[in-house]
């Protein structure tokens, strides 16, 4: 992987990993921590909109940084790239796995959120706690993911 393209990634890395812990570290408990539903949905939906849009970019400027690198990489080792296949498909099985729960966190829960505010749709109390509790949950899943693919991908990279 060339320079440039090496700081896009680990760039890219930084901004989700960031963005997805200060949502469940700092965002999500300060909504919470708010009495009123009504106000808690429309700080959810202020704060969420912009990380819907960061997370989902970050993970896509990944994809493609990682996918421009691991051709570099095949064409750097030539035949001696088998030997990194299982090494491959673990940081591409977790890749997966992480997209997907960064897709059901921005658009399975925050996106719903945003569209019942924008929308002015009624969205109960008690499923609006659920949604939050998931969200967080799904944070952190996404945190620890995100976490163990760059681990398996600097062991990779030795």
């Amino acid at each position: 992987m060339d320079v440039f393209t090496r700081w896009v990634h680990l760039l890219a890395v930084a901004a989700y990993l960031g963005a997805t812990l200060t949502l469940a570290l700092v965002f999500l408990p300060a909504a919470e921590a708010l009495a009123d539903p009504a106000l808690q949905r429309r700080v959810l939906a202020r704060g969420l909109r912009p990380y819907n849009v960061l997370s989902v970019g970050a993970l896509g400027v990944l994809v493609i940084s990682g996918a421009s690198g691991l051709t570099d990489l095949k064409a750097a080792l030539g035949p001696d790239f088998g030997r990194l296949l299982w090494r491959l498909v673990a940081k591409l099985g977790l890749t997966f796995v992480l997209i997907n729960v960064a897709t059901y966190l921005s658009f399975g829960l925050a996106h719903r959120l945003v569209r019942a505010e924008l929308g002015r749709l009624p969205v109960e109390p008690e499923k609006q706690a659920g949604m939050i509790r998931r969200m967080r949950s799904a944070a952190w899943l996404g945190v620890v993911l995100a976490a163990w693919t760059a681990w398996v991908g600097m062991r990779l990279a030795r």
